[in-house]
């Protein structure tokens, strides 16, 4: 596929953005209470299903704020990681497993012509282990 017919991922549009209110910093900015976590998604066409592609994150190879859609038609596809972690931490929850919808839509490359929702789906499983306050005051 040409780069003129790629279609930006929910991570490139995130990332060509300007927040009026806020500021883009990193993972050990974001989650200082953050010793260590597991991400598995599994991204599945449709219906969330045993069987779609499996990737594994971790704080070595993390993402950023957003976990990119595989679907080449997908413009603006993913979904947020951040938001996921962000209310975990919020509650002090360790593990979690969730679904979640991609946000994109199978599109023209630009994303000004909408041909569809784009049906992927991610499957998720979060295991996150805290800094004890000691730790967060070193």
């Amino acid at each position: 596929m040409s780069r003129r017919d790629q279609r930006q991922k929910a991570s490139d549009v995130f990332q060509e953005k300007n927040f009026m209110f806020s500021r883009k910093v990193s993972f050990d900015e974001a989650f200082p209470e953050i010793e260590d976590l597991i991400i598995e998604v599994e991204e599945s066409s449709g219906v969330p299903s045993p069987g779609g592609s499996k990737s594994i994150y971790n704080r070595q190879n993390m993402p950023g704020e957003y976990i990119n859609c595989s679907n080449s038609l997908c413009y603006n596809g993913g979904f947020s990681i951040g938001s996921i972690l962000r209310e975990m931490v919020s509650k002090k929850q360790t593990e979690l497993e969730t679904s979640k919808f991609c946000q994109g839509n199978e599109a023209s490359p630009k994303g000004r012509r909408v041909y569809r929702k784009c049906w992927h789906s991610f499957k998720t499983k979060v295991s996150i282990k805290y800094r004890t306050e000691g730790e967060r005051n070193a």
